[in-house]
């Protein structure tokens, strides 16, 4: 009811066009769009989660929101990255029982202020109407920021650098991991991992964007 309150005097916009729209927080004409841009799917037999599912690449306007959305507090982006990640929910019918985000360190959330993941993860449980829990899997250690380092130093920069915080919660769980840009997958390899061995069934990374790097040896 607050939302639509809000929406009288604040007319939802498209992130993308800037649009009036009635819809959610992405006009369809963008959707239709942004379902041009080449996919990136995964089901590895050498990673730890069963399925990787990008959205979109990471480059030109999109890769601006994406900047803005995690470096400069545009927070209400999450809104539309949400309704991507739902679009190919629904498009490649997956369903879990819990949504994670990929979690930050305390470090960086006392810098940034928010866990961008995490923001988006909120959204996408209202669309799915699944539950989201960001107490259970935690950045335990700080780690060099992956974007500096080279693709083979990846893996091993996020090594031991997670943990699980409440294992009951995650037991014979299908899990949803969630992260804003998948590189070379070695951070949502070691999250599933982690996952995995406290006893999660499935894990499916739904990530907002990749780059062009090739995916690390797992």
């Amino acid at each position: 009811m607050l939302e639509e309150i809000v929406g009288l005097f604040f007319p939802r916009k498209c992130i993308f066009c800037n649009e009036k729209i009635n819809e959610r927080y992405t006009c369809r004409k963008c959707l239709n769009i942004i379902e041009y841009y080449k996919e990136r799917l995964e089901t590895p037999d050498d990673a730890y989660y069963d399925k990787l599912i990008c959205a979109i690449k990471y480059n030109g306007n999109l890769r601006t929101r994406m900047l803005k959305f995690k470096f400069d507090s545009v927070k209400y982006f999450a809104r539309g990255f949400a309704d991507i990640l739902f679009e190919k929910m629904v498009k490649y019918d997956v369903n879990a029982d819990l949504i994670i985000p990929v979690p930050i360190s305390k470090k960086r959330y006392r810098e940034r202020g928010y866990n961008q993941s995490e923001l988006i993860v909120k959204y996408l449980s209202k669309l799915t109407k699944i539950d989201y829990n960001r107490n259970v899997l935690i950045k335990s250690k700080n780690n060099l920021k992956q974007s500096r380092l080279p693709e083979e130093q990846r893996k091993e920069n996020v090594k031991d650098v997670y943990s699980i915080k409440n294992t009951e919660a995650i037991i014979g769980k299908n899990i949803i991991l969630v992260d804003d840009i998948c590189t070379t997958g070695s951070t949502v390899n070691e999250c599933s991992k982690v996952l995995k061995n406290s006893g999660a069934n499935r894990v499916i990374v739904l990530s907002v964007m990749y780059t062009n790097l090739r995916r690390a040896k797992l």
